[in-house]
């Protein structure tokens, strides 16, 4: 019976994206699904009513909704949304939005999570910040993304950060950390990853708790419960923890991978099926996240989604391994990223304008509407929500940096320079050379080459000085 619930619940989200699609009138700020299921009773024991309501205009009175939803470790690769993996996940809930929205095939963020998530936050590349690798704090002294909003529309959002957040350590508040960075409402993880799936720290406003339930199922719940205590406006960043390790064989009901075993040396020995069931379990309980949405406030929310950085070694596809997560090769920072819902009229397009994770602030406080189109490093690309243009940046910039590592990266429309501790720089054409297989630096370079490398390094100069 539970099976038969969520495949109902992603049967309807999927029929409300097809029918809201056809009956679009392709140049109104119509919801991107106007036919939505009912919300989600909570009782998985019975099958939900699966009538469709009638269709439901925005109200443009009134800001949006914002939805931010991050997945951890999911690069191109593991995205049907991308011709990069041949091995795909079952993911009917981000396919919709996909086909409901906008594809972005340029979009960067950091090879690995924290800087991603202090980039989101603030606006500002690690650089500035000091966040370049996982377990570096982010200072209390900086700006985050929600006290900007509410300093600049105040009274307006309620907020909550729901999931991973790791960027909190004993030097700037501990568990409390979101809190003091202006989260209003924080319920997560707090300072690390999750190292069981299935038996996990609860951080809810600074108070910890033991929780036994599955991670990304409980992310969901948390997430479902604050929304419907809102009256107002709301901006939700939901951060799941998953595909992220320790790779894991999810609740049987959540995928159809009824084949695996939870084995431990299964798991070591194949670890790919178990990444890709972990992401449909994510993509199954997405979809029950927005299948309990009332049909206004589907109608009335912006949904962005991406990737925070690469997909791991262990389960990377198309790229060599060292081009995975923690590298500055473009299976480490290139991400899947998706917009859709309210303000999205670009139905079912594709956009190759570069954009950076480092943006989402600036995007998120337009949407806000605080007439902001650029804040530090960051640059709004609202606009090409609705219209196809050039999009805000001609450079974008990803960087790591530990005790080990010194690593950066630049590109423009066409080419990327690399710049790694104690390597020769390398200079790649991403139009001819999308895996990164032909340094062109190797032999050496013609006069034309000379020039782009030349711009590229003056531009990293300028960011990086």
């Amino acid at each position: 019976m539970l099976r038969r619930y969520f495949n109902l619940i992603s049967l309807v989200f999927m029929l409300g994206v097809l029918i809201g699609c056809s009956s679009g009138d392709g140049g109104s700020t119509t919801s991107a699904d106007d036919t939505d299921p009912p919300p989600d009773s909570g009782d998985t024991g019975t099958d939900p009513d699966v009538s469709d309501p009638p269709p439901v205009d925005p109200d443009l009175s009134r800001p949006p909704n914002i939805l931010l939803i991050i997945a951890d470790d999911l690069g191109l690769d593991a995205s049907s949304s991308y011709a990069v993996g041949t091995e795909l996940p079952a993911t009917p809930t981000l396919d919709a939005l996909a086909a409901d929205g906008l594809v972005f095939d340029n979009a960067w963020v950091n090879p690995v999570c924290s800087p991603t998530r202090a980039t989101i936050l603030t606006g500002r590349y690690g650089i500035r910040t000091g966040v370049l690798w996982p377990g570096d704090e982010i200072s209390l002294a900086e700006t985050s993304l929600q006290s900007f909003i509410d300093t600049n529309v105040p009274n307006t959002y309620d907020q909550a950060v729901i999931g991973k957040w790791h960027l909190a350590g004993p030097s700037n508040g501990g568990n409390d950390n979101p809190n003091l960075m202006g989260v209003a409402h924080f319920a997560g993880v707090g300072e690390r990853q999750v190292s069981d799936y299935f038996n996990w720290t609860l951080v809810e406003n600074g108070l910890a708790s033991n929780n036994q339930d599955y991670a990304t199922t409980a992310f969901v719940d948390l997430t479902i419960d604050w929304i419907a205590d809102q009256q107002g406006p709301w901006f939700a960043w939901l951060a799941f923890s998953a595909p992220h390790t320790p790779f894991h064989l999810p609740p049987l009901e959540l995928h159809d991978r009824d084949t695996l075993s939870a084995d431990q040396a299964a798991i070591d020995a194949d670890p790919l099926p178990y990444y890709l069931a972990m992401i449909e379990a994510m993509d199954q309980e997405l979809g029950r996240l927005l299948a309990s949405f009332s049909a206004e406030t589907r109608a009335n929310t912006v949904i962005i989604y991406l990737g925070d950085n690469g997909t791991p070694r262990q389960v990377i596809q198309g790229h060599v391994l060292g081009h995975a997560k923690g590298s500055v090769y473009e299976g480490g920072i290139a991400v899947p990223l998706i917009v859709s819902g309210r303000g999205v009229t670009r139905i079912g397009e594709r956009e190759s304008a570069l954009v950076s994770g480092v943006d989402l602030f600036a995007t998120i406080a337009t949407l806000a509407g605080t007439d902001t189109e650029e804040s530090y490093d960051s640059k709004s690309f609202v606009e090409l929500f609705s219209t196809a243009a050039a999009g805000p940046r001609e450079y974008a910039y990803a960087e790591a940096r530990d005790d080990t590592t010194d690593d950066w990266a630049i590109r423009n429309d066409r080419y990327k320079l690399i710049q790694r501790l104690s390597v020769e720089p390398e200079l790649y054409d991403l139009e001819a050379d999308p895996f990164e297989q032909d340094n062109l630096l190797v032999n050496g370079i013609d006069a034309s080459e000379s020039i782009i490398l030349a711009e590229l390094q003056a531009q990293a100069d300028l960011i990086r000085q």
